[in-house]
Formats: structure tokens, C-alpha cells, sequence
């Protein structure tokens, strides 16, 4: 490497790179400038003569970083010019912007699969074409509002609307952390609440359970054996999909639930079925996945759901998605067979893991001849 040579001016200083010219005699230049300020030395690079750094750009950036470090305020070296420069530039940028080069890679290592193939869809089709040419500071109630009249006139269900605000949400947490919004504002959940009722209200036949099952098999047998095992415990598809050999005890004919969507782990139990369900599956490691899609763990749910679904016909005709068959509709199912077959809503409520009655309160117009013969015990 180059030596240092002074310049005469004090406190600016050069090396030459060894190779590099500007034009045909002159050596590219690289500046620093030291100063001295309340009895501390400091020492700042600035740049190379060809990126622009003149010694007129040393002696002005000399007096300011002086000038700042004595009053205690300002940059004082180019590393905080620099993040200045860069904080001022995000408090400018716009929300197309600071979503391709933040939240994107954000979400890209923070949120699973399925989550961003879905958040990738709101951004594309409604949150950057509506907002995407404003700053995101101005992510405020009026211009959610407009987003969300938006999708209401283009026939969104209320659902559709609330997600895709969930996401704008999403956005705007994350440019509080990085600075661009003050934390002493808040995202407008409230003045943006949509009023929705999503409940499912079909569920299967043992019948139809069983065709449309038979449909998955032909196309995805391990697939089928998911569906079944939600159908025989009730649980969720992602709790299927992330279900370990570490969480399986055959003995007690007992599965381990871990971080459940309320929050707590709990115990799935298991019928002969669905013992005989897993003990099918190749065993692997303690912390493999027991059931997986062609030596993968689940990720999302495979076409092969979606083409037996539609060649089953179960949804053919119908519009309400309340009515619509999908994955869910199993654990559904499994629900209402056990209100259906006697089982009081108190232990409906523990197999499906619901931390209070009310939510299984839903299925209890499915036992209406038990409610019909308490109250013919009603009498004078």
C-alpha cells in the first residue's frame, strides 16, 4: 500500500493507489482528513479523486465534521454522513420501493411458504398498484381506506379485504423499525376493522369423506394419509405437516402438538385408524417430519387436493365460501361427526384444542335431538 503524503492544508491528507490513473500522468488520489475537537483526535476516509472526492470536497467536509463534532451535533465522520444520508433517503422512499428492497427479503427468511405465495399475491395486485407511488409515511387511515373501498367495489369479500390489510400492517411494523415511521403512531386497525363472518358451515358425509379421499389417493397417497389423519383427530393441516417422530408416542396412542394456534402445546389422541395411519409411514429421525411429499416435508398443499376436489364435484355451484369444501373442511367434519355421534361440546372442545366453549359453541345446533329431549324434561 501507498504512504500518506500531506497536503498544504492541515488535516488533509492523500495516498496514491499504485496503478490507477486520472488521465495519463496523475495518480488517482484517495483523501482523509484528521481533526482534532474537545481533546479527541479523529480520523475520517473520504474517497477517491475519481469518485469525485477533490481536495476542495477534503477542505469543506474538514470544516463541517469539525464544526459538527464542537457544537455536538451533526455528522462528525463519513461512516455517519453516510447512514445521515441513507436515513434521509429512507424517509423518502416510496412504498413500492421499500417493499421490493425491505419487506420482501424481510418476509423471504421470516415467514413460511405458503404465507408468502399468498402476501406476494395482496402485494402484487393491490397493495402496490394502489399505494405503491406514495411514501411510506403516508400509509395512513385515509389511504388504507381507499384500498379497502377499492376491493369492496371490485366484489372482495370481506375476508379477502381484512388479509390484504393484515399485510399492509405487516409493511407498515416494518418501517417503524427501521425508522421511517414514528413509534408513537399507530397502524389504523381499528378505523379499518371489516365485519365478516368466516365460519365454515359445510362439513362432509362419511361418504363424501371418503371419495373425495379416494380421489386424493390415486393422485398423492401420502397426501390421503394427511387428510385422514386430520379427519381421524381433528387437527389442522399445518399441524399434520409439521407433526415429528420426536412428538409421536404409539404406546399411548398420543401425538404432541407443539405451538398450536392458541398458542400452547397440546396432545392429539389417537384412534386405531390413526395409529395405523402413521405406523404406515417410513420411519425417520426424532426431528423428520412423519409424513412427506416425495421425501420433503409439506410446504404447501400439493395440486393433487385441488384436481380430486374438482373432480369430485363438491363444490360445483356453490359461491359462498362458507359453503366451499377445502382442507379445513376435515377437521370440520371430524367435529361435527363427534357432536353428531353424542360427544358433549366440552370434550368437542378439548380434541380441537379451543382454550374456551365458545368456540365450539358453533356446533352445537348439530346435536339439536339432545337439546330437544332436555328441555321435554322442563315441567311443573
Amino acid at each position: 500500500m501507498s504512504i500518506w503524503k500531506a497536503t498544504q492544508y492541515k488535516g488533509i491528507r492523500y495516498r496514491e493507489h499504485e496503478t490507477r490513473k486520472i488521465g495519463r500522468v496523475q495518480k488517482d488520489k484517495y483523501y482523509s482528513v484528521r481533526y482534532r475537537a474537545n481533546g479527541k483526535l479523529t480520523e475520517t476516509g473520504l474517497g477517491w479523486l475519481s469518485e469525485g472526492v477533490t481536495l476542495d470536497v477534503a477542505i469543506e467536509k474538514l470544516r463541517l465534521f469539525k464544526s459538527n463534532a464542537k457544537a455536538g451535533d451533526g455528522a462528525r465522520t463519513s461512516t455517519e454522513q453516510q447512514l445521515q444520508n441513507s436515513q434521509i433517503a429512507l424517509k423518502t422512499i416510496t412504498v413500492k420501493d421499500f417493499i421490493q428492497q425491505h419487506y420482501r427479503p424481510y418476509a423471504e427468511t421470516m415467514k413460511p411458504l405458503e404465507m408468502k405465495k399468498k402476501e406476494g399475491e395482496h402485494l402484487k395486485v393491490w397493495i402496490v398498484p394502489m399505494l405503491g407511488d406514495l411514501m411510506v409515511t403516508d400509509i395512513n387511515v385515509e389511504s388504507l381506506s381507499k384500498l379497502k373501498v377499492a376491493m369492496e367495489q371490485a366484489g372482495r369479500r370481506g375476508k379477502m379485504i381484512s388479509i390484504v390489510l393484515s399485510t399492509c400492517g405487516c409493511v407498515f411494523r416494518l418501517a417503524q423499525e427501521k425508522g421511517i415511521i414514528g413509534n408513537d403512531v399507530q397502524f389504523p386497525k381499528k378505523q379499518l376493522r371489516v365485519k365478516y363472518c368466516n365460519q365454515r358451515q359445510r362439513f362432509l358425509t362419511r361418504q363424501e369423506a371418503e371419495a373425495l379421499l379416494e380421489l386424493v389417493r390415486k393422485r398423492n397417497p401420502v397426501l390421503a394419509d394427511v387428510g385422514e389423519f386430520c379427519l381421524m383427530t381433528a387437527c389442522r393441516k399445518g399441524e399434520a405437516f409439521k407433526l415429528t417422530w420426536q412428538d409421536i408416542d404409539l404406546a399411548s396412542a398420543s401425538a404432541l402438538i407443539r405451538d398450536a394456534k392458541n398458542g400452547s402445546d397440546r396432545f392429539l389422541y389417537l384412534n386405531d385408524r390413526a395409529v395405523e395411519i402413521i405406523r404406515r409411514q417410513p420411519m425417520g429421525k426424532p426431528h423428520d417430519c412423519v409424513f412427506l411429499d416425495r421425501g420433503n416435508p409439506f410446504e404447501v398443499l400439493p395440486w393433487a387436493w385441488k384436481a380430486a376436489l374438482k373432480e369430485s364435484g363438491l363444490n360445483d355451484g356453490i359461491t359462498d365460501p362458507r359453503l366451499t369444501v377445502c382442507f379445513h373442511t376435515l377437521r370440520h367434519s371430524a367435529a361435527s361427526w363427534l357432536v353428531q355421534s353424542g360427544v358433549d361440546l366440552y370434550k368437542v372442545s378439548k380434541v380441537l384444542g379451543h382454550k374456551n366453549l365458545s368456540m365450539t359453541q358453533r356446533y352445537a345446533h348439530l346435536n339439536e335431538d339432545s337439546i330437544r329431549n332436555a328441555v321435554q324434561g322442563l315441567s311443573i
